[in-house]
């Protein structure tokens, strides 16, 4: 979806706040609320109904400005034309000077933010859209923090966060923001690289991307060279690249950072993590400010903003541009519309995990069979813990990665000692990818800075093969207290061994989590497929189905299973 399209908003309305009265604020509101081709979305503003009054008489235009107690006033269709304002503290003199630097002012914008996070953590709107502040005015109140960003985090109690750029053709996330250029520089630490590569995933996967693609700029130029012009890109961000892609996340670099931009700009990234403000914001900013919008990555709620300040120098003359925060207003409905879908709710092509296994066994001919189905192209490919010894084990994970192919081990133990060898085999065995098994508390610390990705089974698993038992409303409880876990970086959901709905399980638990699902078990027809890619779930395994040949295909034999099954994906 690009920022020029906007899905309708069918629960409650987004707020927007005024910003700060002596800018420009009330005049681009007023200016979009007279836009013809405005965003449909349901909104109103948290502001002052006098401030707004005053912009629209610059601007000699005749909005109907309703004041509100509540955003449940707020109708799902505003009329063309129409502001609905939520009065937020003591009215304004008529009289603020424009364009200039205001105790009352920087009080006055403060307590419109306040109110709109405090409405945004009670639910009662769908998310926040930001007009221009003014720092030196907030200070002037008595405000300490230096932006909307840090405000907005510390009244939530977020700790992760982080600014994110966008337009309709770059997205950026910066390490680090308002701080001088010898703090961003001492801001390249393992914790915040890996830190801010995990929010660049996740907002992407915010704007639905199922499976983002995240490039890493580096903060030398070169990208250090090899340590040449500095070693920070050696030492610090190529060890959090790496961690990160122990995770799941697709994340690459460090890049020079003169020509990473322009790379995904082409479409070779979804995101780029820049190491510090001007880095980031400057190839944003050149594409076109009136189409940037600030997005704060990590909160409970959605929150965008306009790619401009206050414009103190203009301010009351009605030469204003309300683009940016048209672009805010689209880009937070779009946001909100792919979290209700749910993270994994797009349909995106899954990854195919072929795994070498039958009647939840490793085939004894697995290393035989393997070099087949990597000539198909299969880049995902598994193995059980039981079938074969560990010696042969560890023979066929390094042939699966010798050609190419990303190596995951499935635990079927159900006793906890022997998951817990399990765990220690998959890191003897070096896997990329350790799926099932239903005691996390008890495998994490065996994972602990191995680099293994972990997939742990949500629900009540039980027998052999493995069935999945109990209420679906129980298996997404499950799901979400597993994936909360850290150290959890997906789930391997057996939908197809349980007795229900079986789609509607699999969206269930998609929506419920954010992190990538796989699912698993007895996938043996094109149905169960399609089932799988209207999920969007991040994956799916088939083992036993195209051993048997229950699939359709040209001709007999493995290698046209595996080719009927990648044709379903297409």
């Amino acid at each position: 979806m690009t920022m020029n399209e906007v899905p309708a908003i069918a629960t409650a309305p987004l707020a927007i706040t005024m910003g700060d009265p002596a800018g420009i604020g009330p005049e681009i509101i007023v200016k979009l609320a007279m836009d013809p081709d405005r965003p449909h979305a349901p909104f109103f503003v948290i502001g002052d109904t006098g401030q707004l009054q005053r912009a629209a008489d610059i601007l000699g235009v005749h909005p109907r400005i309703h004041a509100i107690d509540t955003p449940a006033q707020v109708p799902s269709t505003v009329p063309p034309a129409t502001l609905f304002v939520l009065q937020t503290g003591d009215r304004l003199p008529t009289d603020l000077a424009r364009g200039r630097i205001d105790a009352r002012a920087g009080a006055a914008c403060h307590a419109y933010i306040q109110r709109g996070i405090d409405l945004a953590l009670a639910g009662e709107v769908a998310g926040l859209v930001t007009a221009p502040i003014h720092k030196e005015a907030l200070r002037a109140a008595g405000c300490p923090h230096p932006g909307h960003t840090e405000m907005l985090a510390e009244r939530s109690g977020t700790r992760d966060f982080a600014m994110m750029l966008a337009n309709d053709e770059l997205r950026v996330l910066l390490v680090s923001i308002h701080v001088p250029l010898q703090q961003a520089i001492a801001a390249v630490t393992p914790d915040n690289e890996l830190r801010a590569i995990r929010l660049a995933h996740r907002a992407c996967r915010a704007f639905g991307i199922a499976r983002p693609r995240v490039a890493v700029a580096g903060l030398n130029p070169h990208a250090g060279e090899n340590g040449l012009f500095g070693d920070e890109d050696r030492s610090v961000i190529i060890p959090a690249i790496a961690a990160a892609r122990a995770e799941g996340i697709d994340a690459n670099g460090p890049w020079p950072g003169d020509t990473v931009f322009m790379r995904a700009r082409r479409g070779e990234f979804d995101v780029v993590v820049a190491q510090y403000h001007d880095q980031g914001l400057i190839p944003v900013k050149y594409l076109g400010v009136e189409q940037g919008v600030n997005i704060t990555v990590g909160l409970p709620f959605v929150r965008t903003s306009v790619d401009h300040g206050t414009a103190f120098d203009i301010a009351g003359t009605g030469r204003a541009d309300h683009a940016s925060l048209a672009c805010a207003l689209r880009q937070a409905a779009a946001m909100v519309q792919a979290g209700r879908s749910g993270a994994c709710g797009q349909a995106q092509r899954p990854d195919f995990i072929f795994m070498l296994t039958q009647q939840d066994k490793t085939i004894a001919d697995a290393r035989e069979r393997l070099r087949e189905v990597l000539a198909q192209g299969v880049r995902h490919v598994g193995f059980k813990d039981i079938g074969l010894p560990l010696p042969q084990l560890r023979e066929l994970a390094r042939d699966i990665r010798a050609g190419g192919a990303r190596v995951y081990l499935e635990v079927v133990s159900l006793d906890e000692a022997s998951e817990v060898a399990s765990a220690r085999a998959a890191v003897e065995l070096g896997v990329d990818v350790l799926m099932g098994g239903t005691r996390p508390e008890a495998v994490l610390p065996v994972l602990r800075g191995s680099g293994i990705a972990y997939y742990p089974f949500p629900g009540r698993i039980s027998g052999h093969p493995s069935v999945l038992s109990g209420p679906a409303e129980d298996i997404v409880a499950s799901a979400r207290r597993i994936a909360g876990l850290e150290g959890v970086h997906g789930l391997d959901l057996l939908a197809y061994r349980f007795r229900g709905d079986v789609p509607a399980l699999i969206k269930a638990v998609c929506d419920a989590v954010d992190k990538p699902v796989v699912v698993a078990g007895s996938i043996d027809r094109s149905e169960r497929i399609a089932a799988v890619l209207a999920s969007g779930a991040a994956g799916f395994t088939v083992g036993t189905a195209a051993f048997e040949e229950t699939f359709p295909a040209a001709r007999p034999g493995l290698a046209a299973q595996l080719q009927a099954i990648q044709a379903l994906l297409d």
